[in-house]
């Protein structure tokens, strides 16, 4: 944002964030970042290989190319590093949550985003005539670009979270909601004593497989279908909760957490890994993150605080809690 352009042309570009969102989940669809990651390409090269309309890739390339996603030159685009970060052969690749904010799911949710503000409540009921995770069940597609996105996700927090925890001493890590489990295969890669497990909903483990066996860390891995809210692998030494406290209201991430309670040993731990939410209005991603947590699955961020406070009502206390160098921080939990 441009703090020199008028007050009234930086809300404009403000309100238009949402244009560039569905820019950016369209040609994070097409896969144009692949198309053009040998080389620059014209519009009419990319919308053959991407089976589009030439004039309007050209007017969306045009476009992402005004804000820095792509270069501009004569007839031709190419890649900036932000544009990098749309192929889907690098590490870190944000593809795949591009596609995902930007699906059905998603954008009917946000679109009746007041209603959620007035009423307090998220609104995939009524867009989509079921919640979130039974649309992405019965929407494969969807799924699996969600699955990728978590991916994604996981892949921007992996490095921070192996630099600010130490995993040396588990022999077990359990890894609950772990979708392809990025997280889990980074921390046994550093760690070669442990074993692991990753737990999800039977349908996402069925499509998590072909992924994990391709990995030399196969043999390693227990793959577990079932739901946390029941229950979760016994004995573990570590349980990782990345990204799915912050899904559910403060009744069910406690019920989340004492199913984990159950299957703890005295000796475990639970990594909560979320984003933090500050106790100002400091600029940070978990707001936004917040207001979409509201608006799709009834969830929320937290704070330092309000995590404490999760623990302690589900039998447990917060041992520590880790701000990482990057988005997220580490909640730590143990027996009370």
């Amino acid at each position: 944002m441009d703090a020199q352009l008028p007050p009234q042309v930086q809300m404009l570009q403000m309100v238009m964030g949402s244009w560039v969102a569905q820019a950016l989940g369209t040609v994070a669809r097409l896969g144009v970042a692949d198309h053009i990651a040998a080389g620059a390409k014209t519009a009419d090269a990319i919308a053959k290989r991407s089976e589009a309309n030439p004039d309007a890739v050209f007017r969306v390339m045009r476009a992402l190319a005004s804000i820095g996603v792509f270069t501009m030159s004569g007839q031709e685009f190419g890649l900036t590093p932000l544009g990098e970060t749309l192929r889907s052969d690098v590490p870190g690749s944000v593809r795949w949550f591009m596609i995902a904010e930007t699906d059905r799911a998603h954008w009917q949710a946000w679109g009746m985003f007041p209603r959620a503000i007035k009423e307090g409540r998220k609104m995939t009921t009524e867009a989509l005539g079921m919640d979130a995770w039974d649309y992405y069940r019965e929407h494969p597609e969807d799924a699996e670009a969600f699955s990728r996105a978590m991916t994604g996700a996981s892949e921007m927090a992996i490095g921070a979270v192996l630099a600010s925890y130490d995993f040396s001493g588990a022999a077990k890590i359990a890894d609950i909601g772990g979708a392809h489990g990025a997280l889990l295969q980074a921390i046994l890669a550093d760690h070669p004593q442990a074993s692991g497990v990753l737990f999800d909903l039977p349908h996402v483990i069925e499509g998590s497989k072909a992924a994990v066996a391709k990995t030399k860390l196969a043999p390693r891995i227990e793959m577990v279908g079932g739901s946390f809210f029941e229950s979760v692998p016994a004995g573990a030494d570590i349980y990782l909760l990345k990204h799915i406290i912050h899904d559910w209201n403060d009744e069910k991430s406690i019920a989340i957490l004492k199913s984990v309670k159950k299957a703890m040993k005295p000796t475990s731990k639970v990594l909560v890994i979320d984003f933090e939410l500050p106790h100002d209005a400091s600029p940070s991603l978990a707001h936004f993150v917040d207001l979409n947590m509201l608006v799709m699955v009834d969830g929320r961020e937290r704070t330092e605080g309000q995590f404490a406070e999760l623990f302690a009502k589900a039998g447990m206390r917060q041992s520590r809690f880790i701000r990482t160098m990057g988005p997220v921080a580490i909640a730590e939990g143990v027996a009370a």
